[in-house]
């Protein structure tokens, strides 16, 4: 059985157990989560109860979500940063020459080392113009540990896995260590070496010193597999992606900071998917920890799903801040500032880069032209505390929106053809507060809710002013201080109830609302569902995207003519892989 059909058989079932004290201890995510409130200081937000400018906690309404598991991603031996020094072999670096302990498994040519056997290797000293190759059988896992150790290639990668069945790379406690390459990339026969770390297998970084990746021409780290990153401080400079994997990218206890100057911070994609026609399975994956993207294009893209459950995410410039088939938030900080759309269900290797019209990225496949965007996208919110700022869609689905719990905020956009929240299907709220403020043009509101939903238009406001509702006894329900412009306001939470008056102020204008219906709306609606929203995003080419906002937008706002019908959506469990063993 391939990788691939492992995922697709693999299907993980609601969950409701606590979360574990320590970062070891810990095998088990939140599914059913508490929200907290979020101070948002970027944005100005502030809850009644307490805000001390942190975070104050609230209930969530709880909500049935299918969730995958800490230690279904992870393996002990993943989140371990244990090795046995006595049992290892050394490998010592020295400018130009290298030194080894070992009697069999490792052999040196010059200033490459290649480690052919499964073990422990301890890393130490500086290379200054070589490699380390994994090159081992398939069933062998090869433990790395960087010991102070610096390694350099000029026109490759400084570690290479050729073969294995999976490489640790450790960074020992107290130590800081250097994984880069020199500014050009020369092929392995039909190999194309493009990361400063290339692994053609399942590749783990993980141990308790940092690790810079440095790659001034291409990718920080390619994984043909999975990436996983455990525990550790590890920081990626790249040209490129920052990581690029086939399979998924993993984050759990390891406090991780990616500058990717020209592409996508973290890219899950599989090419041979696309080639084959086959359904992509390509997933991100974050638990605890921290990250923090600096990206040329999308902070996230994973064509199958984003899944985020709990940690700490800032994508603080990106084209998209996070992209996916289906996006799905149980737990975690996350805040997101992009040019475009702050959230974007659109799946797909076509969904992300800058576009060439008139390409099968548009339109999907052969026919070019504009695309119709596609109704199986989704964005599910059930817990969290949320920040997006965006120059397009705030939210935005080719499919459908469901936020039942959390606390969201969307600030933006500005501009007339983009919406706070965009979908092509539906767009429901059932708990957690979400609060949006944004330009009027094509605004549009949730097509249901269970909870009071407050969307309106506000006249010109300025960015700066307060938004405030409160309710008759003058008790502050949510309240906000938008970084831009604004016309449009959306306040929901768990507080309001049908029946109920609360006046909402925003800038210079002030109204008293009762809540006849359960949703009061004086909003236009935009082109509602009917009209694109959240599929492959259009643009002219690379260098115009910018300039014409990611070419007319998406493609005539998104993807031009919908089908306007209910979406299919996506059922049950997102099908990830899950490791079950080291």
């Amino acid at each position: 059985m391939n990788r691939n059909q492992e995922y697709k058989n693999k299907i993980y079932k609601d969950a409701g157990v606590e979360r574990g004290v320590t970062a070891k201890a810990m095998t088990v995510i939140l599914a059913l989560i508490l929200a907290l409130v979020l101070t948002l200081t970027s944005c100005g937000s502030t809850a009644e109860a307490g805000s001390t400018g942190g975070i104050t906690s609230q209930t969530s309404t709880e909500t049935s979500y299918n969730a995958a598991s800490k230690s279904e991603m992870f393996t002990d031996r993943d989140l371990s940063e244990d090795y046995d020094e006595s049992e290892a072999e050394t490998i010592t670096l020295s400018g130009s020459s290298i030194q080894t302990s070992a009697k069999s498994g490792v052999s040196v040519d010059g200033s490459t080392v290649t480690i052919s056997a499964e073990g422990v290797y301890i890393v130490s000293g500086t290379l200054t113009d070589g490699q380390i190759i994994v090159d081992a059988d398939d069933s062998a896992k090869v433990q790395i540990v960087l010991k102070g150790a610096s390694v350099t290639s000029s026109d490759s990668a400084a570690i290479y896995v050729k073969s294995a069945d999976k490489v640790f790379v450790t960074t020992a406690a107290g130590t800081e260590n250097t994984l880069a390459n020199g500014g050009s990339f020369v092929a392995d026969g039909d190999t194309n070496v493009d990361g400063a770390v290339f692994a053609k297998d399942d590749i783990t970084f993980n141990g308790s010193g940092s690790l810079t990746i440095d790659s001034p021409a291409g990718h920080g780290v390619v994984g043909k597999d999975d990436v996983k990153i455990a525990s550790g401080t590890v920081t990626i400079n790249a040209a490129n992606h920052g990581i690029q994997a086939n399979d998924s990218v993993r984050v759990a206890e390891a406090a991780v900071t990616v500058d990717a100057r020209n592409k996508d911070g973290i890219h899950v994609s599989d090419d041979a998917d696309e080639e084959e026609g086959t359904e992509s399975d390509s997933f991100f994956y974050m638990s605890d920890g921290s990250l923090t993207i600096t990206a040329g294009d999308d902070g996230i893209h994973a064509d199958a799903e984003a899944l985020i459950e709990g940690g700490a995410i800032d994508v603080t410039k990106s084209y998209e801040g996070i992209e996916a088939l289906s996006i799905k938030v149980s737990g975690g900080d996350i805040k997101a500032v992009a040019s475009d759309d702050g959230f974007n269900a659109a799946g797909g290797n076509a969904s992300s880069g800058s576009q060439t019209f008139g390409s099968d990225d548009w339109g999907g496949g052969a026919r070019g032209g504009f695309s119709d965007g596609g109704t199986n996208g989704s964005i599910e919110i059930s817990g969290g505390n949320i920040y997006v700022q965006a120059g397009g869609d705030g939210i935005d689905s080719n499919g459908s929106v469901a936020i039942s719990g959390g606390y969201t905020v969307v600030c933006g956009p500005t501009q007339g053809d983009t919406s706070v929240i965009d979908f092509n299907g539906e767009g429901t709220i059932t708990g957690g507060t979400f609060i949006g403020t944004g330009g009027a043009g094509m605004a549009e509101s949730f097509t249901s809710a269970s909870q009071g939903l407050i969307a309106v238009s506000v006249g010109n406001q300025s960015a700066g002013s307060t938004v405030a509702l409160k309710d008759e006894a003058g008790n502050v329900l949510a309240e906000v201080t938008p970084e831009l412009d604004y016309a449009v306001v959306y306040v929901s939470t768990q507080d309001m109830a049908q029946g109920e008056t609360y006046t909402l102020t925003a800038g210079t204008y002030s109204e008293s609302i009762t809540l006849s219906d359960i949703m009061y709306s004086t909003l236009n609606g935009g082109m509602g569902g009917s009209f694109g929203g959240g599929g492959p995003r259009g643009g002219m080419n690379g260098e115009m995207n910018n300039d014409m906002n990611g070419g007319m937008h998406g493609g005539m706002h998104h993807g031009g003519p919908g089908m306007g019908e209910a979406p299919d959506g996506i059922t049950g469990a997102t099908e990830l892989n899950g490791d079950t063993e080291a």
